[in-house]
């Protein structure tokens, strides 16, 4: 009883749908503009706000380290707990019941749990993604084009990082490899949240590929 009513609860926070709150607040409606996406990048597309995307930011990551804190409190020192805390705060984003189950895909909210969990494989799969985002659009586009003052030059390569879904996916997976191999412990935690997250990308990436993809 006690394990279902930690996956509930941390479907209910998972659900918490920030992103789309904070367009509303900004007057963007994420159903209509950018990937169509509930997540914290869409936010960027929908309102170019550096402040507004910090927001959506911390409220994503935010709900996934508060339900494995939950799960932790209540079940100090288990696994299955935190492996379901994270699964249904996930899923939740992924399948928001506050909005009729069209959500997001799970990146922030799985950062946020590895931000708690271990900082370290959290910081090893962005370094891993943001390599494999760079040497992607090199081989793709066959260079990185960034014009303008500094800060134009950082919201492109910020744009970059979020558009180029083929190189992400491609750094996910080598992350997930790396964390299997250096961090057990965590790894069975996140594994099947990283599941989720591979799901909701398989459309995206087809669409990547396509040349569809915002």
């Amino acid at each position: 009883m006690n394990l279902f009513l930690i996956s509930v609860i941390s479907y209910i926070l998972g659900s918490i749908p920030f992103s789309y709150l904070v367009a509303r607040a900004y007057g963007k409606n994420l159903y209509q503009v950018g990937s169509r996406n509930i997540g914290t990048a869409n936010v960027w597309r929908a309102t170019g706000k550096i402040e507004a995307t910090l927001m959506a930011l911390i409220g994503d990551l935010g709900k996934g380290i508060l339900a494995v804190f939950l799960a932790q409190k209540f079940f100090p020192g288990q696994i299955l707990p935190q492996t379901l805390a994270a699964f249904f705060a996930v899923a939740g984003h992924n399948w928001p019941v506050f909005l009729k189950f069209k959500g997001g895909r799970g990146l922030a909210t799985c950062a946020g749990i590895l931000l708690y969990l271990n900082w370290k494989a959290l910081f090893l799969i962005l370094l891993v993604i943001g390599f494999c985002i760079f040497l992607t659009e090199l081989l793709m586009k066959k260079r990185l084009k960034l014009e303008g003052n500094l800060r134009q030059k950082i919201k492109g390569l910020f744009t970059i990082f979020i558009s180029q879904v083929l190189g992400r996916v491609i750094g996910i997976v080598t992350g997930a490899v790396l964390v299997f191999f250096l961090y057990p412990t965590t790894f069975k935690i996140i594994f099947p949240t990283g599941i989720l997250v591979a799901i909701k990308h398989i459309k995206r990436t087809k669409t990547f590929l396509e040349g569809k993809v915002v």
